[in-house]
């Protein structure tokens, strides 16, 4: 890991604290539902597990895989979302979980998938929005941090598969 410099972004405080607000959030939302998350484990598994231990109601799962962006030649607008659903979604309140809001392209292919299960409710939260004046998404949704277009890493997120266990978010400069 030689040349490569991590700079925190977003502390483990901070994160505790956004994922914290949002759970008391969302509890009193759905106070006596249920609530099923629907997102993708890839890198988003740390912040789920963290988002439903803070959550004050009853939540179930469900995985999904998307696309990864680094596969060469890979068409994202043509490639598949394994919704990997072992329930039906119909007539339930459904939160999308996402890691990284960038353009909106697979959350708002994901979000069209999920709507034609004929959930009773569908809520987004990112866990963070990175600054994109590309992004053409007309969805409704929530991030718990928004910050500028930077590689980062931690929390789940990963370069090559490393960092994904440091407990902060760090921007990762790599020098050449």
């Amino acid at each position: 890991m030689e040349n490569q410099k991590l700079v925190t972004i977003i502390t483990e405080e901070e994160i505790r604290s956004a994922i914290a607000n949002a759970a008391q959030s969302y509890g009193k939302l759905y106070e006596n539902q249920q609530l099923t998350i629907v997102a993708d484990l890839r890198n988003s598994f740390i912040f789920i597990a963290d988002l439903i231990r803070e959550l004050p109601i009853d939540v179930t799962i469900q995985f999904v895989a998307t696309p990864t962006k680094d596969i060469e030649n890979c068409n994202l607008q043509n490639s598949k979302i394994d919704l990997g659903l072992t329930e039906s979604l119909k007539g339930k309140n459904v939160l999308i979980v996402n890691d990284i809001l960038l353009n909106g392209n697979t959350l708002t292919r994901l979000y069209d998938y999920v709507k034609n299960e004929d959930p009773g409710s569908i809520k987004i939260l990112n866990l963070i929005e990175k600054d994109n004046k590309d992004r053409n998404i007309s969805l409704e949704y929530e991030s718990l941090f928004k910050i500028d277009n930077l590689f980062i890493v931690g929390y789940g997120l990963t370069y090559n598969e490393s960092y994904r266990g440091l407990k902060a978010i760090y921007s990762l400069e790599i020098a050449k």
